[in-house]
Formats: structure tokens, C-alpha cells, sequence
């Protein structure tokens, strides 16, 4: 919700507020049937907090008790989710997939802070809050239960090694060598493992991904080509050995 809209709401519920303080029965005033829809100070300038559950909205508006006058807000409802006639079932689902994979990276991000703080100030687990302790468990129960999720929607392997492919026929071309993605093809060797057949000049050229590693398996011997995701390292690699 953006800034200007908090204040809309925010001024919308004062007033409505006021008016239902003062017992006004206009035409003009919201009705709420939601029980404890606005709680907190009556006294205060502003509501401390409410909360507007009621089915039209596709949300709901609830104040963090440690945070009395801010705005949270919660997770849109599937009610809300499959009825939005804003967006095509395709955009719904995509753009889902897409928010999840946003929030999980700065979960990430906010995981390896406390990783990089603990090992720098060379902390032990002996630091951890029993609840602490309980979050984790939650944590790893959590990404567990989003792999399958995840895994439900969509081949992981087959998305895996699509992107492989996609990204090696980007670095191949950029190299100056012209290849298609028919002129590649694949196997799954293992769990996040597969052998890619590049054909160049008629013959097959092979090419494992490992986990995020990318090894050229040469006549004689592996060349490591490096971190799928490190561009320039890669095209590097594939230059000194495709183009001497």
C-alpha cells in the first residue's frame, strides 16, 4: 500500500470514527458489522488500531501492537486472490509465483546477515532464544513444505534445465559461435545434475551443470567453465576453449 493511500485510510477511518463516537445515523456512514472492527484509545487523535475483515474487502487492516499507529497488512484471502477481476488467472498465478520468489530472496539475504554476524563474531547456537530455537525448526518445516508446493506448480528439473540451456545458447552466441536451442540437448544424471549435448560444427561438445557449476568434459580432461550466473566468467572460459 503506498504512503499516500495509508493516509487516505487512515483520515477515512477518523472520520468515520468521530461520526460513529458522536452517534450519527446519516446515510453517509459506513456500517461494520465486524465485531471489535475498531479497536483501541477512543481518546486518541487517531485509532490505535482496526482492523476490516468484512468479505468485500480483499484484505484486511490490522496495527502491530508494538507499532500502535502503523498499518500491516495481511495476506490477501483466496476469496480475494480468485475473484480479482483485475488480472487474468495466468497474471494471478505468475505474478504469485514471482512476489514468492522476491520475498524468499530477502529472506535470504536476512538469514545470511545473522549467519555472516554469528561466524565474524565467532557466536555458538548457546546464543539462541528458546523461541529462537523454535523458529528454526518452523523455518526449515516451512521451506520443506514451499518445495513441494513449489514442485506442484511446476517440473523444478525440467525449469532447471531450461534455464541452463537458455543461458548457454545466450553465452555461446556471445562468445561469436551462432547456436540455437535445438542444437542442444540433455540429460539428468542426477538431483540438480545434468549432460548437455552442444552440437558445433556437426559434432556433440559436452557440457555438465552440477549444482550451479558448469564443467566442459574434454576430449582429455574437465575444464571448468565456472558459476552458471557468473556471465563473464563463463563466456571467458568458453572463449579460451572454443576460441582460441
Amino acid at each position: 500500500m503506498k504512503k499516500i493511500e495509508k493516509n487516505e485510510l487512515r483520515e477515512f477511518v477518523k472520520a468515520q470514527l468521530k461520526k460513529m463516537r458522536e452517534g450519527s445515523t446519516t446515510a453517509n456512514i459506513a456500517v461494520y458489522s465486524t465485531p471489535k472492527a475498531f479497536v483501541g484509545d477512543e481518546t486518541a487523535d487517531e485509532p490505535t488500531s482496526f482492523n476490516v475483515e468484512d468479505e468485500q474487502y480483499a484484505y484486511s487492516i490490522k496495527a502491530p501492537k508494538e507499532r500502535k499507529n502503523s498499518i500491516k497488512l495481511h495476506e490477501l484471502s483466496y476469496k480475494g486472490f480468485k475473484e480479482d477481476s483485475t488480472r487474468s488467472n495466468a497474471q494471478k498465478i505468475n505474478l504469485n509465483i514471482l512476489e514468492v520468489a522476491k520475498n524468499l530472496g530477502s529472506l535470504s539475504r536476512m538469514l545470511d546477515h545473522s549467519i555472516k554476524l554469528k561466524t565474524e563474531q565467532k557466536l555458538n547456537s548457546n546464543i539462541h532464544w528458546k523461541r529462537t530455537n523454535e523458529a528454526l525448526s518452523k523455518i526449515h518445516n516451512r521451506i520443506t513444505q514451499i518445495a513441494e508446493k513449489a514442485n506442484s506448480l511446476y517440473n523444478l528439473n525440467e525449469a532447471t534445465a531450461n534455464t541452463v540451456k537458455t543461458k548457454l545458447v545466450d553465452y555461446f552466441n556471445k562468445v561469436g559461435i551462432t547456436i540455437r536451442p535445438e542444437d542442444l540437448e540433455y540429460n539428468q544424471a542426477g538431483t540438480d545434475h545434468f549432460e548437455f549435448d552442444v552440437m558445433l560444427l556437426g559434432e556433440p561438445q559436452a557440457i555438465d551443470y552440477n549444482r550451479g557449476m558448469l564443467i566442459y568434459q574434454g576430449y582429455d580432461k574437465e575444464q571448468p567453465l565456472g558459476n552458471l550466473d557468473q556471465e563473464s566468467e563463463v563466456i571467458a572460459n568458453l572463449t579460451k576453449i572454443f576460441k582460441p
